[in-house]
């Protein structure tokens, strides 16, 4: 199929480069992340026993999550990364 929509229609195909690149079109031209984007801090601190802690914190207010508990790291910049999405849409909509 693809080499009859190519002979009919002239179309070339080339492969184009995935993956994450840099952000070319703004003034800091670093890859756009939840992690700078958000003006919340987060921590995920090891424990000596294996699990993580993690929590939220406005810079500079009394805002913050409490101190959570996780069985690994992966889960902890999970529930992360999911706290900070919720409060950037939140914000954005005027919620908070």
């Amino acid at each position: 199929m693809k080499k009859i929509n190519e002979a009919q229609f002239a179309i070339t195909s080339t492969l184009q480069d995935t993956g994450f690149g840099k952000n070319r079109h703004t003034i800091k031209p670093d890859p756009i992340t939840w992690e700078n984007i958000s003006e919340l801090e987060h921590y995920v601190t090891a424990l000596p026993d294996g699990t993580f802690l993690a929590g939220l914190s406005l810079p500079n207010s009394t805002m913050a999550t409490p101190t959570y508990k996780f069985n690994n790291e992966e889960e902890a910049l999970h529930w992360v990364r999911k706290e900070v999405e919720s409060f950037t849409i939140k914000k954005a909509n005027q919620e908070l």
